[in-house]
């Protein structure tokens, strides 16, 4: 498992090194966002004519000197409403009101305990395993290349994990640790559990956040966790998982969705071989499928379920069912499970995306990201698309994540102007061989290559100037589809984003 751990750490820490580069082009520009709003309240195209004559898009597309190709054969759709709008729109904070409401739909009445301390104990077991596994590496160092001092720091290593065997408790102690069910500041989780090495690693992610980590104790089979964290720097999100095998890690610092596009965690179409060239998952011998969390339950059915809970939570009235599918995903165990596999279940995964008066905020599996010097402190920032995401199995919805919740603070213009498509398509064109092209080819590689599947005219959000925590809901093309690098490694969701109001070339992570 402690392979596994490190490369779902790696992934997320990924997330937060670099910026995308932008291409050098005139049509991709820092916007002004006063001049933006103007534009869009400019008397001229609205919804009226914006794409006639277009129910498909096909063409194809190739620059040789940039090794990029493009093909297109893709739907183009549009929302039958008679207007779209600009918002201003801010992420807001997972309510204790929402707390309350998941804890009563997914856990019921089973206690839930504090997770921050039951599963960060230490039994003797968990230490013995780790004894043997030093002594191992004691065991199998080359005598010709390990000095001395190597040798001593191993040994001094096994005689701490030792003496703490000998104070290690035999098991979990469930009873006094139960959880109160409330959100609670950080600081103060850390000053109440002080030495706590968990709380300790919250605080340190999240100093002025709130923060809740509740879990079942698993006796009646199932292993529930449940998190939620407010953010101002890593976003906000409330997560849920249950697994008869142990406790699916739900705590990470960082708002990120691993759902359908595949984020930081190990997913594949179900039916498929495993095939990313850019993950790598061991050897395969203790790579199995857990058959005892099966998934016969129709699609529709699946769908139904999610949609009763979001009805439930009261959050039916804002979400729209996006896109879905039936995947294999490596279940994330970090307590419960044998170290000595790696498991994954068959599951559905459903995502479902914000709708505004019949217009949906389309997504793609990136987020805003800056950092930089504030005084004497560097601070990182990272604000994901607002989504919700369900896996469900035979047993029901095993897995909920709403991520980066926004609230509408104002319209800011009631009906936009807009491209047309056929302007539109002329900015694509010109544009995605060179927003798409790589800095270096792999030897032997044919290159790049694009597949447009479909194009969706919906609401992104882009920043404001001087502003991180707010943004700008704005009408945009959506070229969508699936990249394959010239490493061979391929990812699905927006290829594309034009701004529909300006043409502008929206890049997901500077935020416009």
């Amino acid at each position: 498992m402690k392979k596994r751990r490190i490369l779902f750490m790696a992934a997320a820490v990924a997330m937060l090194a670099g910026c995308q580069k932008n291409p050098d082009s005139s049509i991709v520009v820092n916007k002004d966002m006063d001049k933006l709003i103007d534009q869009a309240n400019e008397t001229g195209k609205g919804m009226e004519n914006i794409a006639d004559n277009y129910e498909t898009y096909q063409t194809q597309i190739s620059d040789t000197s940039l090794m990029v190709t493009v093909n297109v054969d893709a739907s183009v759709d549009i929302p039958e409403v008679d207007k779209m709008s600009v918002f201003r729109v801010q992420q807001a904070p997972v309510t204790q009101e929402m707390l309350d409401k998941v804890i009563e739909v997914l856990i019921g009445n089973e206690t839930l305990y504090n997770g921050g301390i039951v599963l960060e104990t230490r039994t003797k077991a968990d230490v013995e395993k780790e004894i043997m596994e030093w002594k191992s590496y004691l065991e199998n160092l080359n005598p010709e290349e390990a000095d001395e001092q190597l040798r001593k720091e191993y040994q001094s290593t096994i005689s701490r994990l030792q003496e703490e065997y000998e104070n290690a408790p035999s098991e979990i102690v469930w009873e006094g640790n139960e959880s109160d069910g409330k959100l609670h500041k950080a600081e103060e989780l850390n000053s109440t559990y002080s030495g706590n090495s968990f709380y300790e690693w919250e605080y340190s992610f999240n100093p002025n956040g709130e923060f809740f980590y509740g879990v079942t104790d698993g006796k009646n089979g199932a292993c529930t966790s449940l998190t939620v964290q407010n953010n101002e720097n890593y976003g906000n999100y409330i997560r849920y998982r249950k697994s008869k095998h142990g406790y699916e890690f739900t705590s990470s610092a960082i708002a990120e969705t691993d759902g359908l596009e595949g984020g930081s965690g190990l997913i594949w179409e179900a039916g498929t071989e495993w095939n990313n060239p850019a993950v790598d998952i061991g050897d395969g011998t203790n790579f199995v499928e857990y058959t005892d969390e099966s998934t016969t339950i129709s699609e529709e059915d699946a769908i139904a379920l999610s949609e009763d809970f979001l009805k439930k939570t009261g959050l039916s009235d804002n979400f729209k069912y996006d896109a879905g599918g039936l995947y294999n995903e490596c279940l994330d165990i970090r307590k419960g499970e044998s170290a000595d596999k790696i498991g994954y279940r068959k599951e559905w995964i459903l995502r479902y995306s914000r709708n505004i008066n019949g217009v949906s905020v389309t997504f793609d599996n990136t987020a805003k990201h800056e950092e930089g010097w504030e005084g004497n402190d560097y601070v990182k920032r990272y604000w994901p698309i607002e989504c919700i995401e369900f896996r469900i199995t035979d047993e029901g919805i095993v897995g909920f994540d709403y991520v980066a919740p926004l609230t509408i603070i104002e319209t800011v213009v009631e009906n936009s102007n807009m491209k047309s498509f056929d302007e539109v398509k002329n900015i694509f064109e010109k544009m995605v061989t060179i927003v798409n092209a790589e800095d270096s080819i792999a030897e032997n590689s044919q290159g790049t290559e694009i597949q447009i599947d479909r194009v969706v005219l919906g609401y992104v959000r882009v920043s404001e100037a001087d502003s991180y925590n707010t943004g700008l809901l704005v009408p945009v093309w959506d070229f969508m589809g699936e990249i394959k690098d010239s490493y061979g490694v391929e990812n699905q969701g927006s290829i594309l984003a034009i701004n529909a109001i300006d043409g502008s070339v929206i890049d997901r992570t500077l935020g416009y």
